[in-house]
């Protein structure tokens, strides 16, 4: 058995175990690991788990936990580079490309940039990053994610009014239908009637359907 600590990626919910290190980390820390997309920051969602160790496919160790001045350092280069937004958005609608801009952010050491975007399918965007490359003199990387991980980082509130499942408290996505709809609401409601910010069926549904049973 080992202990394991929770990491969630800026571009999607799921949460990816890491060894736990040895120096403290709590919830909410920033910390850099190494995923199948080079360097990132991900932010600590718990501590202390304990799970069974699979010997072909070992935890992988954080590379560090971020102190005061490198979350100051990536708040600052965001700040100051706000245009990457326009010139992105620009550069989308010259192409054509039917990519809607979510976020964007810095690597730590300032050398790499991470567009997020959302699509209705999937997007050729090899040109888009070479052309961005070389205005921008950084590396560029495009992460499509999807409407619900855009309102999660977007954040906002629910129809409920409270804000919304998946920034505050949800650590995985369920598959939402209309037949959860049917089932805990009587006579005929419209999708609009229970649709989140995002568009989609309120994730909701799912965990009030199990209360229900």
């Amino acid at each position: 058995m080992a202990k394991a600590i929770g990491i969630q990626m800026r571009s999607g919910i799921k949460i990816y175990d890491f060894k736990q290190p040895k120096e403290e980390a709590s919830i909410g820390d920033f910390v850099l690991v190494e995923t199948i997309h080079g360097e990132e920051i991900g932010t600590v969602r718990y501590v202390g788990k304990t799970i069974k160790e699979k010997k072909e496919q070992p935890l992988k160790d954080i590379s560090r936990i971020l102190n005061d001045r490198d979350v100051e350092r990536l708040s600052r280069l965001k700040a100051e580079h706000e245009g990457y937004i326009e010139i992105f958005k620009k550069k989308v609608e010259e192409y054509s490309l039917g990519m809607k801009f979510v976020d964007f952010e810095f690597s730590l050491d300032g050398e790499k940039v991470n567009f997020y975007f959302t699509a209705d399918s999937r997007i050729d965007f090899r040109n888009l990053v070479r052309d961005l490359s070389r205005q921008l003199q950084k590396t560029v990387l495009l992460r499509q994610m999807g409407q619900r991980d855009e309102a999660r980082i977007l954040d906002g509130f629910g129809p409920c009014g409270r804000p919304v499942c998946c920034k505050k408290f949800l650590t995985q996505l369920d598959n939402i239908s209309m037949d959860m709809v049917r089932e805990q609401y009587e006579g005929s409601r419209s999708a609009s009637k229970v649709s989140g910010i995002c568009g989609k069926l309120m994730c909701c549904l799912a965990f009030e359907r199990e209360k229900g049973k």
